[in-house]
């Protein structure tokens, strides 16, 4: 990862501009100026920088004119980059100053924008931040059609935040599984810079898992992809030391481990980082071996300490953490090769170098974070200040005018709570006596259905004709059914129906009087559905009807007979009600609209008295679907 970024620092700064490059002790002061918007100290220096091209570029971002995401790019990449700034200022900057881009086209300099300050975040920062970053840029992404190829670039491009996260989990199934449709994805579009990433990526998997080999041929695979661009990606350098890292671990491989490292030597921008890792494959090889004078040789040394020497005076410039590598890696050379005391005291070193590193960052994070903490409080304080001064005034008059408007308001409070709480208790009795009435009335209709009930039981013992008794028996179901809604309607608080308790008596009470031999299997799903006795009343006689039906026709055959009954509330304010059994099911030119039995004509006319409309269909058996509106809907509609 350390060698990514010094390889993303070098490419950045070598095709943006070029050798002359721009003279970096003023244009370091420019862009970190620009960062905390003190435009007036950095226009101070902006003269002093000698590069007209990039001189001509930070221009823009005071005149705020003609600013491409190119010119974004480039100036977010080289602080994003630097140590001496912290990334979350960088990414406060991208926040508020690079807008989301409007045309109707992907705009691919935003998307790299936005996926490198994802990997900053993730890397230097923290998850949760990067996380909220990688919505956004999904949500922007996510707009244009993935049948261009561009866009299903981007698209595939920027899973690898998902990826990384799948590694940090741990969590190699689904890691791997989203690295090898990226691949896919990549080898369909022929791009080789989107297959390095995700090979790259897949390496990391590999490592988890132990499949040494397996994780050499992919980094292999990867530098051949390499060779076949115009120029290297950000990764190239990083691929380079996965390979070198595994073939010290097999062994073996020298041979190919010096010419890797070589790689790294000759380019100037990881250079510095290649003198531990010649330690460290010294460290490996024999006391004789040819290899390890050619290495000293290279270096123009005789002896193994005058190389380990020469490689701490020329790692003197790498950060504390790097340093380390190189002593650390020449105490083990040293070691190997049997110079014990000089190992030793190198050793000795790495330690020291160890406990300044952390204790530097203890420090410096602990500076850092009382600085930060003063200067919100002198900020806070000022702005306090700013208000008071700006505010006291107005707060002057305001608290005259309130305090006239509260006298006046509580004059008139003091003589309208008498007439009001007199009325509310008024309002209050007479909501109590109307309650108690509307359960008085409800009681005594729920009595006189049952009265009607029973005299239709009496009437109907005489009846020898089955069709007149069986006409009989309906009527007094239906008169029960609506008997059944105001004995609810009473013994409830609220005024309304609860339909699950309902129907679970409404399907007892058909049933015991349509017994079957082995019973009926009865689903009911209605909870918290409920209404008031005008959606009621209809509703309990349509479930009425049609259950009937199915007790009467459905449940003929020795199979198990299954009864189905739901009330579901849809998404505009609808309600669905489905009945359904697994009988034999209506004929199949059958027509519930035109029927002539009473039953369903009574069942079309409480559907359209709803504001419904009433399907049926055969799916194993009789199937009916009621679409209808409560009271509320039906008084909108009105």
């Amino acid at each position: 990862m350390r060698l990514f970024l010094l390889a993303f620092i070098f490419f950045v700064v070598v095709n943006s501009y070029g050798q002359n490059a721009p003279n970096n002790n003023y244009t370091h002061k420019v862009e970190e100026f620009i960062l905390e918007k003190k435009i007036d100290s950095a226009l101070y220096f902006l003269d002093s920088i000698t590069e007209i091209s990039y001189k001509n570029r930070l221009n823009k971002f005071f005149k705020k004119e003609n600013l491409t995401y190119q010119d974004y790019y480039a100036f977010i990449s080289r602080l994003g980059n630097r140590q001496s700034v912290k990334y979350t200022k960088v990414s406060d900057y991208i926040n508020q100053e690079i807008k989301k881009p409007s045309s109707k086209k992907i705009n691919l300099d935003y998307v790299e924008i936005k996926w490198t300050q994802v990997s900053k975040l993730r890397d230097e920062v923290g998850l949760d931040e990067a996380s909220k970053v990688q919505k956004d840029l999904e949500s922007y992404i996510n707009q244009f059609d993935d049948k261009k190829s561009e866009v299903l670039k981007a698209k595939t491009k920027i899973r690898t935040h998902p990826v990384v996260m799948y590694l940090i989990e741990q969590d190699v199934i689904k890691g791997k599984e989203l690295v090898n449709s990226s691949l896919k994805v990549a080898n369909k579009l022929n791009d080789k810079e989107l297959q390095i990433i995700f090979l790259y990526h897949l390496t990391d998997f590999l490592l988890l898992e132990g499949k040494l080999q397996e994780y050499i041929d992919v980094s292999e695979k990867s530098l051949a992809l390499e060779k076949e661009l115009p120029k290297h990606t950000n990764y190239y350098y990083s691929i380079i030391e996965h390979l070198i890292d595994a073939y010290v671990y097999k062994g073996g491989h020298n041979d190919r481990v010096i010419k890797l490292i070589n790689i790294l030597y000759e380019n100037p921008a990881t250079r510095i980082h290649t003198y531990s890792l010649y330690a460290k494959i010294i460290s490996t090889l024999d006391k004789n071996s040819l290899l390890k004078e050619n290495i000293l040789k290279k270096f123009q040394v005789t002896t193994l300490p005058k190389l380990a020497t020469k490689l701490r005076e020329l790692g003197k410039n790498l950060n504390p953490n790097d340093f380390y590598h190189v002593i650390n890696e020449s105490s083990r050379a040293l070691a190997k090769h049997g110079y014990t005391d000089l190992a030793l005291n190198y050793k000795d070193e790495a330690i020291q170098i160890t406990r300044k590193i952390y204790s530097k960052d203890l420090s410096n994070s602990l500076a850092n974070y009382k600085t930060e903490q003063a200067v919100k409080k002198k900020e806070i304080e000022i702005q306090h200040e700013k208000e008071r001064k700006t505010l006291y005034g107005v707060i002057a008059i305001l608290a005259f005018v309130f305090f006239v408007i509260s006298l006046l308001v509580l004059i008139k409070i003091k003589k309208q709570s008498k007439e009001l709480s007199s009325k509310n208790k008024i309002i209050a009795e007479a909501l109590k006596e109307k309650e108690l009435l509307v359960k008085e009335v409800h009681h005594r209709v729920k009595n006189n259905f049952q009265i009607v009930s029973s005299l239709l039981e009496l009437q109907s013992r005489g009846i020898e004709d089955k069709k007149a008794l069986e006409l009989a028996n309906e009527g007094k179901n239906r008169v029960k059914s609506m008997a059944l809604i105001h004995q609810k309607l009473y013994q409830n608080e609220t005024g309304l129906v609860d339909f699950d308790e309902y129907i679970q008596q409404l399907t007892k009470e058909l049933s015991s009087l349509y017994a079957t031999k082995d019973g009926v299997e009865t689903t009911v799903s209605s909870k918290n559905i409920k209404f008031d006795v005008d959606t009621a009343i209809p509703l309990g006689l349509i479930l009425n009807e049609i259950i009937t039906n199915s007790y009467k026709y459905a449940f003929r055959n020795n199979t198990t007979s299954k009864l189905s009954v739901a009330i579901n509330k849809e998404k505009d304010d609808n309600y669905k009600l489905v009945v359904e059994d697994n009988g034999p099911g209506l004929s199949k030119d059958f027509d519930v609209k035109k029927a002539k039995s009473l039953g369903l004509r009574l069942v079309n006319r409480l559907v359209k008295q709803l504001h419904g409309h009433l399907k049926q269909t055969n799916n194993s058996g009789a199937k009916f679907e009621i679409y209808f509106k409560d009271t509320n809907s039906r008084r909108f509609v009105n």
